[in-house]
């Protein structure tokens, strides 16, 4: 499989947005929502990220899947510092290419990313119920840490993935 991971940027906003609402849509036909149109539109996403913040996949030349990386995230995330660990944010996988370990690639890539940048976490966030994603997550290496009910509605699992200190350069 020929895949590639670039950075976001401006001319990219409808790619981002294409990629998010299959994946909400597709979660709504199976009765597990996650995302509103509205929560997928850039004038939304645009609160929470700058467009740098996102990679995306493309598999011989088409887009299939995308995630937000921050390098800070006190909303969700308060007491860790600026620096101390990278936040994975938005992953998402096109339904037509699903399945494909596209997932666990762009999760190795944001490891990747850490390494560069010599942080030594990569920490995510996702509904307490899902249990399949909860799965990727643990078989990618990242730990439960907390479990939380956020803004009245959220019911957070937060993983946290230690990145070896002897593995940062």
């Amino acid at each position: 499989m020929q895949v590639e991971v670039k950075r976001a940027q401006a001319g990219d906003i409808p790619v981002i947005e294409a990629i998010l609402r299959d994946v909400a849509e597709w979660l709504d036909r199976g009765g597990q929502h996650q995302w509103s149109a509205e929560d997928v539109s850039w004038k939304s996403l645009s609160r929470d990220y700058q467009i740098e913040e996102f990679y995306i996949v493309y598999r011989m030349g088409e887009p299939v899947a995308c995630m937000a990386l921050q390098d800070y995230d006190p909303v969700y995330w308060p007491g860790v510092d600026k620096g101390e660990a990278l936040f994975l944010h938005k992953l998402a996988v096109k339904r037509t290419a699903a399945g494909q370990g596209l997932a666990a690639y762009l999760i190795a890539y944001a490891k990747q990313c850490c390494h560069e940048r010599k942080i030594s976490a990569l920490c995510l966030d996702c509904w307490r119920d899902r249990a399949k994603l909860r799965e990727l997550y643990e078989r990618e290496g990242f730990v439960c840490v907390k479990e939380a009910v956020l803004f009245n509605r959220y019911d957070a699992a937060f993983y946290r993935c230690q990145i070896g200190r002897t593995d940062i350069r």
